[in-house]
């Protein structure tokens, strides 16, 4: 029986020290780390991601654990900031990215750093697909909201512009057969003639506007040269 338990230890440590095992590890960290930020996991992720950047901390280098593991707790808080906050992915960016060298770094081998870096970033990418699965946090249904609102207001705006310029005056500043560019005060804009063509200097009229298509009518010749 002791012999069987030391068996046990002698392979645990093979694996958490190995290339893959680590790998493993971290593989879990950030899968499990995206999933408590996007879904609703009740912390359970959470706790499994910090669990497990623990166990990593404690099977690398005891000498760089201090700051390796300050490293990690900066991107923890950067990721936290960036989901209550910010909000636009800048600062969850950095963390992961200050994360990243806190995981490579310690390793102190190319091979070793290689494969723990690559399982990160596949980890991180493999969190998102809890949201096929889990429902997804109520501050990502409001920042969806918010940039639909904001695209809807933008859209709103740009169609105004353009409705204000029916029955304005303009001039052609290049040939139209039947799409060419015209002036209106002082602007340059994209037009279209109806079904004929306009010699560049004609003078016209915005007869309407559908979104950001301009429909136009000549109202007097080009002047003779």
């Amino acid at each position: 029986m002791p012999d069987e338990v030391f068996l046990w230890k002698d392979v645990m440590v093979l694996l958490f020290q190995s290339a893959l095992g680590l790998g493993f590890i971290v593989f879990l960290a950030g899968m499990f780390l995206v999933t408590e930020f996007l879904v609703k996991a009740r912390g359970l992720a959470a706790l499994a991601a910090i669990g497990l950047l623990v166990l990593y901390a404690f099977v690398q280098n005891p000498e760089l654990n201090g700051w390796m593991i300050g490293l990690l707790v900066v991107g923890l808080i950067l990721l936290i900031l960036d989901g209550q906050l910010v909000q636009d992915g800048t600062l969850a960016g950095v963390g992961i990215l200050v994360m990243l060298i806190g995981l490579v770094v310690p390793t102190g081998d190319w091979i070793v750093g290689s494969v723990v870096g690559l399982m990160w970033i596949f980890g991180i990418l493999s969190g998102f697909l809890s949201l096929k699965v889990l429902p997804r946090r109520d501050v990502w249904d409001q920042v969806i909201l918010k940039n639909a609102l904001t695209r809807e207001t933008g859209y709103s705006s740009i169609n105004d512009k353009y409705r204000d310029l029916v029955g304005k005056e303009a001039e052609a500043v290049s040939d139209m057969r039947p799409t060419g560019t015209i002036e209106i005060d002082g602007k340059i804009y994209s037009a279209v003639s109806q079904g004929v063509w306009v010699k560049k200097g004609t003078r016209l009229r915005v007869v309407s506007v559908d979104g950001t298509r301009i429909l136009i009518d000549p109202v007097s010749e080009p002047p003779s040269s």
